[in-house]
């Protein structure tokens, strides 16, 4: 695995022209590359013209469903299935909503931006509307991505167009706090919010930069980038150029890794890629038998931490900040977490040499 997450931490201590028709260009270029593709591992490129069934253009939205992907076409009603090698399944509307840019999910509903100010509820199994929430903010929602942690817990959306603002807002639409233009300095096309990296929390912009085609990395706090790019311009396969379009996190896309996984609006053909954010053992590590922890999320002042082997383990808590909020031995089972507000965090246990480390939501 590259270094990205030890590079995180230290961190922390020519425009390609687009035919309209085909893919949705920002109106101003942004900064310069300075990407670390080495960092990076290139998970997999899937084409999606391949199999000519849903047109080699014009798609730009993406989600990762039960197996499946949703690729929306950013210019009609229509969201394509392909599975998850890329095959196509079927293609389907959902009434009342056309021009997706953005999908996004809370494990319930999937939220799909469409570039202005409303933001669909949709319901995955009937796909159909269950309501439709209002931004009131400065931003609109072409990108959308959903933050379980915003709201003081209650959950919200991160949502931004292009060179504009990016704002948060909560499940009613209201703003919560805004990043300015000159800020994050990125032309945003797709999102996605980072709640599990070490250093931690970040937002993932799909950013139509110079090379157009760029996930950077903001501190979602200042908004500010942290100097962390991925160039999927240099990764392209050879002949084919593209630009940014939708952009998600997902756990389910490869087994070996937590990945951010993108829509290149492309030429001759649209592509599917994924690049490995965290090893799937750097979030949900079994070296330890029998890790549990529970209940998850806890609402109560203890959780209870087991292991197949009952002697003492070492116990760190941290936030999303990365900072220690609680270290202790604990020589049973239960562990007293009252002192710890709503929130993320994650649990890291050592126990004779084996670490594991798993995400614990405070509500």
């Amino acid at each position: 695995m590259k270094k990205l997450q030890l590079f995180i931490l230290a961190l922390l201590v020519g425009t390609i022209s687009a035919n309209a028709q085909l893919r949705e260009a920002s109106p101003t270029a942004g900064e310069s590359s300075n990407s670390q593709n080495a960092l990076f591992d290139l998970l997999y490129t899937i084409d999606i013209g391949v199999n000519g069934t849903i047109g080699a253009n014009g798609n730009a939205g993406i989600l990762f469903l039960d197996g499946q992907y949703w690729i929306s076409a950013w210019a009609s009603d229509a969201i394509h299935v392909l599975d998850a090698s890329g095959a196509f399944v079927e293609t389907f509307t959902i009434p009342g909503i056309t021009g997706t840019r953005a999908m996004t999910t809370d494990g319930t509903s999937v939220y799909i931006g469409t570039a202005g100010t409303q933001i669909y509820d949709v319901d995955p199994v009937s796909r159909s509307i269950n309501a439709i929430i209002n931004v009131t903010s400065s931003a609109d929602a072409r990108m959308v991505t959903y933050d379980e942690t915003l709201d003081g817990g209650s959950g919200g959306f991160w949502i931004g167009s292009f060179s504009n603002d990016i704002a948060s807002v909560d499940m009613s639409g209201n703003e919560l706090s805004v990043i300015d233009a000159a800020t994050h300095g990125t032309a945003i096309y797709g999102g996605a919010i980072d709640n599990i990296s070490p250093g931690g929390p970040f937002l993932w912009i799909h950013n139509q930069g110079v090379s157009q085609d760029l996930i950077t990395q903001l501190d979602p706090a200042t908004g500010i980038p942290t100097g962390v790019e991925y160039d999927f311009a240099i990764d392209q396969p050879a002949g084919s150029t593209g630009i940014a379009g939708g952009l998600i996190i997902s756990d389910e896309v490869d087994p070996s890794a937590i990945a951010l996984v993108g829509v290149c609006q492309g030429t001759p053909s649209d592509l599917i890629f994924a690049v490995e954010l965290i090893e799937a053992a750097g979030v949900d590590d079994n070296s330890i038998s029998n890790f549990s922890l529970y209940p998850n999320p806890a609402s109560r002042g203890t959780v209870s931490i087991e292991t197949a082997d009952q002697g003492a383990k070492q116990v760190t808590i941290f936030d999303v900040l990365g900072k220690t909020v609680l270290s202790t031995t604990l020589e049973g089972t239960e562990l007293n977490i009252s002192s710890l507000q709503e929130g993320v965090y994650m649990v890291q246990v050592i126990q004779n040499s084996a670490t594991a480390t798993k995400k614990l939501i405070v509500k």
